[in-house]
């Protein structure tokens, strides 16, 4: 768990995460990282528990995945 929270685009993966639910497109815009960096590194934050998949769509002939911390290791509630 320390390895997986110790490369600081995890870091800024969990903070933009922060009560609310974002996919790979719209972090890496906000985080100034790559679209390819910031899902692999969340790919990796899932593995983990530190992340869920909440929800896929089909955009653009591929599928868009949608993020959101998991309540139990940061003692989020999502309603």
């Amino acid at each position: 768990m320390v390895k997986a929270l110790s490369h600081p685009i995890r870091l800024e993966i969990l903070e933009t995460l922060r009560d609310r639910v974002a996919s790979p497109l719209e972090i890496s815009e906000e985080i100034g990282q790559s679209q390819r960096a910031v899902s692999y590194h969340a790919s990796t934050l899932v593995r983990c528990g530190y992340l869920e998949l909440v929800d896929s769509k089909a955009r653009r002939g591929g599928i868009e995945n949608f993020f959101a911390i998991t309540p139990r290791h940061f003692g989020k509630r999502r309603d």
